[in-house]
């Protein structure tokens, strides 16, 4: 059985959509293993004093759920879903603030996660809801179509992008941390980064959320267009590269040496590399500019977290390949 953490980032929604959120985890047909609520907001209150989250807490203990109230750095819930990611669970669930699951959702995301799998979801629904019939699900069509996630889903299919709230793999593609607080395109480039790993996409029936957009909170907390202009910036300049390896090697002179033992295995690498005389490729002052972080590729940090004990050419081709 997999374990499964469930994550839910919540900012402004204390005594709207959030308790909501909370009651509908407590009474899933398959209960996560463990759920996290991370504490983003500007000014972090104690629920422990207020009346409804003391019946909440009430019933995670009595049904013997783990659960965690943690706060948050203030810069995003893409810096909140990052640590949820490297938390060392098989699964991880993330939901939304103000995200209703019915209660099959997660026991029916489960049944699809296989080893072929990096992401399954079901339909996120807000009312009116668009017509989907046409809709494919592919990244290239994504602001052409409204997404397929927004109507209910009758048969499972596969996708190249996912939206707002699903079950995904964890540790294995890391949330852009170069994003602005409000954190526009993460989690469809954090879904299309899995499919780029190799691992497929999918929506299925029967997992129905109903998505209940409140005006307040979340990144509507956020009025400043810079910030969303900020992330569609490095949201295109990955679709620029989205049929490449993008390799960025911020690293010494040696690790090119033997990073050129894997390049030529790479399918269709851009490389930005520190030592061009090495490794051809640009500059990883440019890296910086268009992805805004490049922190994802840093090959230490990779091994620490998998407890690497073999080779850093087997390293790489584990990252690259």
């Amino acid at each position: 059985m997999p374990n499964v953490l469930c994550s839910v980032a919540t900012r402004g929604r204390y005594f709207t959509t959030l308790p909501m959120v909370l009651n509908a985890i407590a009474n899933q047909t398959r209960l996560p293993d463990k759920l996290i609520i991370f504490d983003d907001n500007d000014e972090p209150q104690d629920m422990r004093n207020e009346f409804i989250y003391q019946h909440l807490f009430s019933i995670f203990d009595n049904k013997k759920i783990s659960w965690e109230w943690q706060f948050a750095e203030k810069k995003g819930q893409h810096y909140i879903h990052q640590r949820a990611n490297t938390m060392g669970f098989d699964w991880v669930w993330r939901v939304d603030d103000d995200a209703i699951p019915e209660l099959n959702v997660l026991e029916n995301l489960l049944k699809f996660a296989n080893d072929k799998i990096g992401a399954v979801g079901g339909s996120i629904l807000t009312d009116p809801l668009p017509n989907t019939k046409s809709s494919t699900g592919l990244i290239s069509n994504i602001n052409k179509e409204p997404n397929i996630q927004w109507n209910y889903i009758y048969k499972p299919k596969s996708i190249e992008h996912l939206h707002c709230s699903f079950l995904y793999r964890a540790g294995v593609y890391d949330f852009n941390l170069g994003l602005s607080r409000v954190a526009h395109r993460e989690e469809t480039l954090f879904t299309y980064g899995l499919l780029k790993k190799g691992y497929k996409l999918l929506v299925i029936p029967m997992a129905n959320t109903w998505h209940f957009k409140n005006p307040e909170g979340g990144i509507r907390s956020e009025t400043k267009k810079e910030m969303f202009d900020h992330d569609e910036k490095i949201y295109q300049n990955f679709m620029q590269y989205k049929d490449n390896t993008i390799v960025v090697l911020n690293c010494g002179m040696g690790d090119h040496i033997v990073f050129n033992k894997v390049l030529q295995d790479i399918k269709n690498p851009i490389v930005f590399t520190c030592y061009p005389e090495i490794v051809k490729g640009k500059s990883i002052a440019e890296a910086q500019a268009l992805f805004g972080d490049i922190d994802q590729w840093n090959i230490y940090k990779k091994m620490d977290f998998w407890h690497w004990t073999d080779s850093l050419e087997n390293a790489f081709r584990k990252m690259y390949l």
